[in-house]
């Protein structure tokens, strides 16, 4: 019949909903999933390699049985943790346009990319929590990053997402300038569990998007267990470290 264009291509059809480009460079996403990278961004991404500290989740090298900055340090309070990726190239424009230029949808691809990274190595939990922000933060800023990851890890694993049970009470402004101890002391009594009974005898795996020294994780992971939580695995996207 005249006047019939060329048939319509679903793929036409969901760009006009969703963006399926690269959110890097606009490329075409490697696996053709709406809002992922294209394959040159991917190449970009330092994916943390084996052996993997048990501590910390980062990346040790020798015959140590963790990390150097794990071995200089105090035991960490969590019962293990998992980290993705290292503090670099991609991930570092990725995460620096999710919090500062305000694109949460990054902190989800984030998430997409962590979980096929550490899919294999994540422990059985009970639930996913979120490290939480200060309230006048998450106002701020408009979203939590960390929770956008933990959802995605939800979606992937079944295993439910609860960013309630965790509360931050204390604005403790910006910790990335401060050195270890100052960070704890700042960080004292910054958490708390409104409803313990959510808590008690569960498995929980707190998620966060970048792990320094691991003061913050470490205050949250303090609070989970004194409101009677049966073990804390950390999970962080990007693990900084000095080896």
């Amino acid at each position: 019949m005249s006047g019939e264009g060329p048939p319509v291509n679903g793929r036409d059809l969901l760009r006009i909903f969703v963006s399926l480009e690269c959110p890097v460079c606009g490329g075409v996403p490697f696996d053709g999933s709406p809002n992922m990278l294209c394959r040159e961004c991917l190449s970009g991404i330092r994916f943390l390699k084996p052996p993997f500290c048990p501590s910390c989740g980062g990346e040790y090298r020798g015959f140590l049985e963790v990390c150097p900055e794990c071995l200089a340090g105090k035991k960490k309070r969590w019962d293990g943790a998992v980290a993705a990726f290292a503090m670099t190239g991609t991930i570092k424009e990725l995460l620096h346009s999710c919090k500062y230029q305000g694109q949460p949808e990054l902190a989800r691809v984030i998430g997409d990319l962590a979980y096929m990274a550490v899919c294999d190595r994540l422990p059985k939990t009970d639930c996913i929590v979120p490290v939480p922000l200060h309230w006048s933060r998450a106002l701020k800023r408009g979203f939590n990053q960390s929770a956008c990851i933990a959802e995605r890890l939800s979606a992937h694993t079944g295993v439910p997402c609860e960013p309630g049970l965790l509360k931050r009470v204390r604005f403790t402004g910006q910790q990335a300038k401060l050195g270890r101890k100052e960070r704890l002391s700042n960080l004292s009594r910054a958490f708390s569990v409104p409803d313990s009974t959510n808590v008690k005898n569960r498995a929980i795996l707190l998620v966060d998007d970048v792990m320094t020294t691991g003061a913050t994780l470490s205050a949250a992971t303090q609070a989970l267990k004194r409101a009677g939580a049966g073990a804390v695995y950390v999970f962080c996207a990007v693990r900084r470290q000095r080896i």
